[in-house]
């Protein structure tokens, strides 16, 4: 249910992944206001037979007129013909140069050249200083184009190409549509929003990956060059807290801290957590039956993986879907860790929400959620309030994790305490596992490299030039060293050390190292992680301190009901 074909987007936004909508009334939209973006450049005379009767009829009669579809034959439009990626490479073309007050003739391919070269020539050239993300995919499509020229082209491909050379104010919203039921892609919502695309049902489905057929496309582009054409429709959006859980979506489930998380959080928290455990439950048996997992591996007459092993040969069956109710070892219930969990990402996000004003948000990130919500809209099932709540809840974290950060002092003083420090290496092993003839030279060398890495503090790349030269290991940037491996008093020696020094040849049983130590605080990486680190901990440590109030309705939760609607 949460799984959609969509950009990449922060795991705050996780449940953006998966949008629904439902149709219930579409009309064309009010005509007008409005006039048409491209003009008839040739008459239709009733020569393609198959568009009588034809749903599309007047939207293929529409781009024909435009110039921006042609028949397929002199007598036939065919509507249910498959377009191929060098046919929509040259619509796209040819919608550009309509656009731009051009009569869309692209001039005939060179001598050699494929027939929709021109198509890419003028793309390419008018698309490659937008920095949209339709526009840069249309540009990596095109470089590779000849391998696919043939092939036919899906729903998500045509309109990245159109949305591509579409100005902004092309794409007016008429619509107030804030999810979709397969999709999250912004440019997808643009066009539903737009009222170009209505979906491939009654639900407003996209069906991004079926095939587009001559029919579908003649509506989009008929939409495009008329506005008048484009659809007005309003969208029934299904509550999944009343439909999962059985309650309204304001519906309090918890108080923690003064702050009230509804049904509506409730539900993303466990929708998380029943995933993980499901996760757990399908690739968590190597850890699991860890004992057996040797045997396996020295077992050379057993031919399959382990999974296969477990089963044959212990009775194990690992590809059992989870059993909510049995418990484990602990004698807990997976039905009773997920509400557990479930519980404490509520009672932190209650803790995050409730001390805002101590880490508030900025302009910036006030405008970025809004402009997150308008272009992603709101996750299916859910309303655009909680989706509100989740981007701020995001942004508040960062700004905690921000403000929880070290300085310089503390953090080495917390990496040592827990034997490590921030720096830089050279390992030169001894005797037949290093390079060197005899442990004299091991050593020597060492010490050579360690005088050129004190004299060239001050040059960065220099020191990273000398750790590879010299060096037996690989890591030459710097990074985190456990040095509680060391030997008590080499630990000793580096922990000691100040920051910006380079360390004697240190002299371990199997090699001689020398360490640069420097500043965990350049390592701005570093800084973000622990100050992560360290705001989940004062999170867990407010939550846990906090007076939590369950509702009634949170003690009728039945996980396993639940995980059955969630997968459905």
């Amino acid at each position: 249910m949460f799984t959609t074909h969509t950009r990449a987007k922060p795991r705050w936004t996780a449940l953006f992944l998966a949008l629904v909508l439902a149709l219930s009334l579409t009309l064309p939209a009010a005509a007008a206001e409005t006039q048409p973006l491209l003009p008839d450049a040739r008459t239709y005379t009733g020569q393609f037979a198959d568009l009588e009767g034809a749903w599309c009829r007047e939207e293929a009669i529409a781009v024909y007129e435009t110039g921006l579809m042609n028949g397929r034959t002199d007598t036939r439009f065919d509507i249910q013909g498959s377009l191929t990626y060098a046919q929509i490479t040259v619509i796209a073309a040819r919608l550009q140069d309509l656009l731009a007050g051009g009569n869309g003739d692209l001039g005939p391919a060179a001598s050699g050249e494929a027939w929709y070269q021109p198509a890419v020539d003028a793309l390419t050239a008018s698309v490659e200083e937008s920095d949209g993300e339709a526009a840069a995919y249309l540009l990596d499509d095109l470089t590779y184009l000849d391998f696919r020229a043939d092939e036919p082209c899906d729903r998500y491909d045509f309109v990245w190409y159109l949305a591509a050379v579409l100005p902004e104010e092309a794409l007016a919203p008429i619509n107030d549509i804030d999810s979709l039921p397969d999709t999250s892609d912004s440019d997808i919502l643009r066009f539903y929003r737009a009222g170009i695309l209505t979906g491939s049902d009654s639900e407003g489905t996209f069906n991004g990956l079926d095939l587009i057929n001559r029919g579908q496309a003649a509506a989009m582009l008929a939409r495009i060059a008329d506005p008048a054409k484009r659809m007005s429709f309003t969208l029934t959006v299904p509550s999944y807290a009343r439909e999962i859980l059985g309650v309204e979506p304001d519906t309090v489930m918890l108080t923690a801290d003064g702050y009230d998380i509804t049904a509506e959080a409730y539900l993303y928290f466990l929708a998380l957590n029943i995933s993980a455990m499901e996760a757990e439950q399908a690739y968590g048996y190597y850890d699991t039956y860890q004992e057996y997992y040797e045997d396996y591996w020295m077992d050379e007459d057993f031919d399959g993986d382990f999974a296969d092993y477990l089963l044959e040969v212990h009775g194990i069956d690992v590809s059992a879907p989870v059993d909510w109710d049995a418990p484990d070892k602990g004698g807990m219930t997976p039905a009773q860790k997920v509400l557990q969990d479930t519980r404490a990402d509520a009672e932190e996000l209650a803790a995050l929400m409730s001390r805002q004003s101590q880490y508030p948000l900025t302009a910036q990130q006030k405008t970025q959620i809004e402009e997150d919500l308008e272009a992603y809209g709101a996750p299916y099932g859910f309303s655009a309030d909680f989706a509100r709540e989740i981007l701020t809840a995001a942004a508040l974290g960062e700004n905690l994790s921000v403000q929880s950060h070290l300085a310089s002092s503390e953090l080495s003083s917390l990496l040592a305490d827990e034997g490590y420090l921030y720096g830089q290496y050279v390992t030169i092993y001894r005797g037949e596992e290093g390079y060197h003839a005899s442990d004299a030279e091991a050593k020597a060398a060492a010490e050579e490299v360690r005088q050129k890495l004190s004299a060239h503090l001050d040059d960065p790349e220099y020191l990273e030039f000398l750790i590879w030269k010299y060096s037996e290991d690989y890591a030459t940037a710097p990074e985190l060293l456990p040095i509680s491996a060391l030997s008590n008093s080499n630990f000793q020696t580096l922990k000691a050390l100040p920051v910006g020094r380079v360390s004697p040849v240190l002299e371990e049983e199997n090699c001689y190292m020398v360490v640069i130590k420097l500043d965990p605080a350049e390592d701005a990486d570093l800084m973000d992680t622990v100050g992560s680190l360290a705001a989940q901990a004062q999170l867990t440590q407010w939550a846990e301190a906090a007076k939590a109030v369950l509702s009634p309705a949170c003690e009728a939760l039945d996980v396993a009901a639940i995980a059955q609607a969630l997968s459905e």
